[in-house]
C-alpha cells in the first residue's frame, strides 16, 4: 500500500507528464488553426478586393462603357494575380487548409484569365468589332463562374 505522499507524489509526477504530453500538442494544433486561419483572412481579403472590382466590370459593361470597362477588367486581373501570390505565400497547416489553398490558387488563376478576356472584349468593343467582343466576354464569363464555385469550395475548407 501507498502511503499518502507517495500518492501525491505519482499523482503530480502523471499529471506533469500529462501536462508535457498536451501543452505541445495543443500549440501545434493552435497553430495549425492559426496558419489556415491566416490563410482564410487572406482569402477573405482577397475575395472582397475581387469582388469590388467585379462589380465595377459589371457597371461600366451596363452602361456601355467600354474603356471604363477595359481599366476595371485589367485593375481585376491584376488584382487576382496579387491574391494568388498572397495565397501561394501562405503556409497551410492542415490538409484541409492545403486543399482549400490549392482550390483558392485556382480560383484566382481563373479570375486572372476571366480579366484578360474582359480586357480584351472592352478593347474590341472600343475597335467595333462586335462579335469579337461578345465571344471573349462569354469565355470571361465560363472562367469567372468557374473561379466562383472553386472559391466558394475553398472558403467552406478554410475557417
Amino acid at each position: 500500500m501507498l502511503a499518502s505522499g507517495a500518492v501525491r507524489l505519482w499523482v503530480s509526477r502523471a499529471a506533469s507528464a500529462v501536462f508535457v504530453i498536451a501543452v505541445p500538442v495543443s500549440l501545434a494544433s493552435s497553430g495549425a488553426s492559426a496558419s489556415d486561419g491566416t490563410l482564410g483572412a487572406t482569402l477573405n481579403r482577397w475575395s472582397r478586393t475581387i469582388a469590388a472590382d467585379a462589380r465595377s466590370i459589371s457597371l461600366a459593361a451596363k452602361q456601355r462603357h467600354p474603356r471604363q470597362m477595359t481599366s476595371s477588367a485589367v485593375r481585376f486581373r491584376r488584382d487576382a494575380l496579387r491574391a494568388q501570390a498572397a495565397i501561394a505565400a501562405q503556409r497551410a497547416s492542415s490538409p484541409k487548409g492545403r486543399r482549400g489553398k490549392g482550390l483558392a490558387l485556382r480560383a484566382f488563376s481563373n479570375y486572372a484569365l476571366a480579366g484578360s478576356r474582359w480586357a480584351a472584349s472592352g478593347r474590341a468593343r472600343v475597335q467595333g468589332r462586335k462579335s469579337a467582343a461578345t465571344s471573349l466576354a462569354q469565355r470571361a464569363g465560363r472562367y469567372a463562374r468557374r473561379g466562383n464555385r472553386l472559391l466558394i469550395m475553398a472558403g467552406k475548407l478554410l475557417p
